[in-house]
């Protein structure tokens, strides 16, 4: 459902997202977000979270860390350029066309299944910067996390309203946030 324009290395030189999530699964440890709904909330807080948060930081978590010096047509590599290419998708969604961009959920007839995997990722990813996710976390700041709040419920099912509701509440985070997230990139 995300609908953003990829911006990814070349095909060849990425995992498709079978094999992708394969990758993912067959780790250990595990990572902390090993299916594409919640790897999506997860990047998704990233993202949008109250500063930036460096790639070293995170992505080891998903690939390992000798994926970051992998040579380039190794399993890792490409595993490592998946990842890389879904940040980099969900990102340029939200700043280019944030008005169309929707949470990647997966369907089932009108509603979005399973929206709980999404919440999860999404709320794991806040403990790169727990103390200042805490107010909206607490719903202190109008509120603005309540629509993923719902969704984090296993019975949560979501139709394209509600769906709208969360993606309105993502963009919402992120507008909160950027200030200050712009005063840590200086």
């Amino acid at each position: 459902m995300n609908t953003s324009t990829p911006t990814s290395a070349p095909k060849r030189l990425m995992l498709d997202e079978k094999d992708f999530f394969d990758v993912l699964r067959a780790r250990r440890p595990s990572p902390p977000a090993a299916d594409p709904q919640a790897l999506d909330g997860y990047l998704t807080a990233l993202i949008i979270g109250p500063r930036f948060i460096g790639p070293r930081q995170w992505i080891p978590a998903f690939v390992g860390e000798d994926a970051l010096m992998a040579p380039e047509h190794t399993t890792e590599a490409k595993a490592l350029q998946s990842l890389v290419a879904a940040y980099n998708t969900i990102s340029s969604g939200l700043g280019d066309t944030p008005e169309i961009w929707r949470p990647r959920l997966a369907a089932r007839g009108d509603a979005a299944h399973a929206p709980y995997l999404w919440a999860s990722g999404f709320l794991l990813a806040t403990k790169f910067a727990p103390r200042l996710w805490q107010p909206i976390l607490q719903g202190a700041e109008s509120d603005l996390i309540g629509p993923i709040r719902e969704m984090a419920d296993p019975r949560a099912n979501l139709n394209a309203p509600a769906v709208a509701k969360v993606a309105k509440a993502v963009i919402a985070i992120r507008a909160h946030f950027m200030p200050r997230r712009a005063k840590s990139f200086r």
